[in-house]
């Protein structure tokens, strides 16, 4: 599950913050992934030698995931995603993302690109801030459909060569909310980014702030995934912002609450194009982001080691089970050496995109489909393949009227988590 850092094998991909290619490898990360899946089932964790950045280098091109984010993409329903704002906790953080670029455009007449806009829900949010003119664009043409259906003009695609719309104006402000840790060719991201940019034109960057992946860890390796494989903190934004020519107005970091009981470390930036005069010279070693990474793996490969043990001993002379979920966590339990032991009957999960496919030799099938058939032997156990919703799934198996054992991944499902909202840090916590 975790291997020791050694030395790098022949890189993939260079460094997105600095652009060097001497890495450590921290950890070795692999899943079970559904098939036709088009991201890689395993990639390498890298620690930039040079500047510190951490950094997924999976076998892969840029190509790989705009096919995932146009045939793939969870983020074009809105009932099971987020960036549509239809949740209260959803629609707070893109509030809160609209206010802070309120604050550096005072105009509200700036023409503001919102790149990868899901459904429209920060649409929805800097209109509320009256912005009168924003627009958006996505890979998903479900999601750009859906942001018509709101009244905003909305485009297919992505901003790489590949896949960018033709005739795109240009914006004042081009907003990546959660978009650059999904990247994979950094280098021309800013290059295309750059060209939808009006002269001295903003970008707006927020990312997951992986210095405090270990202080909000609610569920092992929850940032390794097979999406999110470049791990920004504040140093390392202002670092890959300089060297392709944008220099640094603001960098913050902030803490967004997703749920009742839980809270996501970000940070936001938002750079000035200064005619793409890199500055190169000004990289600073991030001597935090290492050592932090570090704690999240150890801690993370620990709680991995007691779900495995939990499962064994529930799963001992079991040869067929269900795993109620199909997601990111659920495809590193299916890399566990206990299920590996068992044959996945079925696979359980309300994301309609994922309907159909096979993960694990099993089909995929929503809740209501699980008392069909055979799959309703009630001498089969279901398995949570979450550690968030473990209770809201066991009642739900319950209303469906089936009695299977249901087997959740550890003996108490707040033994992992190692942070709530009362250890919240500032929210408004910076970095000059």
């Amino acid at each position: 599950m975790h291997s020791a850092a050694t030395l790098s094998p022949q890189p993939h991909r260079a460094c997105g913050a600095c652009g060097a290619t001497g890495y450590t490898v921290s950890h070795h990360q692999r899943f079970i992934v559904p098939d036709g899946y088009p991201l890689a089932s395993e990639y390498n964790v890298a620690v930039c030698r040079r500047c510190g950045f951490v950094y997924a280098d999976p076998a892969a091109t840029q190509r790989d995931y705009d096919r995932f984010y146009c045939e793939w993409s969870k983020y074009d329903d809105s009932a099971t995603a987020t960036g549509s704002g239809i949740s209260p906790y959803d629609a707070a953080r893109l509030s809160t993302t609209a206010s802070d670029i309120a604050r550096a455009l005072p105009s509200r007449a700036a023409s503001i690109l919102d790149a990868g806009c899901a459904t429209g829900g920060l649409l929805t949010a800097l209109r509320d801030q009256g912005f009168t003119a924003v627009a958006g664009l996505d890979p998903s043409p479900r999601s750009a459909a859906a942001c018509r259906e709101r009244g905003f003009e909305a485009y297919v695609g992505s901003i790489s060569a590949a896949s960018a719309p033709a005739h795109l104006p240009k914006f004042d402000c081009v907003v990546f909310s959660h978009v650059l840790e999904h990247i994979y060719d950094i280098p021309a991201f800013f290059t295309a980014a750059r060209r939808l940019l009006a002269p001295g034109g903003y970008l707006y960057l927020e990312t997951p702030d992986a210095s405090r992946y270990d202080d909000y860890l609610y569920a092992p390796f929850q940032e390794f995934n097979t999406e999110h494989i470049n791990h920004f903190s504040a140093r390392a934004l202002e670092n890959t912002g300089r060297r392709f020519g944008f220099q640094p107005t603001v960098v913050q970091q902030k803490t967004i609450q997703t749920a009742e009981d839980t809270l996501y470390p970000a940070v936001f930036g938002l750079f000035r194009d200064n005619g793409g005069r890199a500055d190169e010279h000004m990289v600073v070693c991030d001597q935090e982001l290492p050592s932090r990474i570090a704690a999240y793996i150890r801690h993370s490969t620990e709680q991995m080691e007691r779900i495995n043990h939990h499962l064994a001993n529930q799963l001992a002379n079991t040869r067929r089970v269900v795993l109620w979920g199909a997601g990111q966590f659920a495809m590193k339990l299916l890399a566990l050496p206990c299920l590996a032991q068992v044959e996945v009957r079925a696979v359980v999960d309300n994301n309609p995109i994922l309907r159909g496919k096979m993960l694990a030799g099993a089909h995929i099938i929503g809740p209501e489909e699980l008392g069909q058939q055979e799959i309703a032997d009630a001498s089969m156990p279901v398995i949570i393949a979450t550690l968030l919703h473990n209770n809201e799934i066991g009642t739900q198996i319950r209303r469906l009227g089936l009695r299977n054992p249901v087997l959740s991944l550890l003996q108490n499902s707040h033994e992992v988590a190692h942070s709530t909202v009362d250890s919240a840090v500032d929210s408004e916590g910076r970095r000059s």
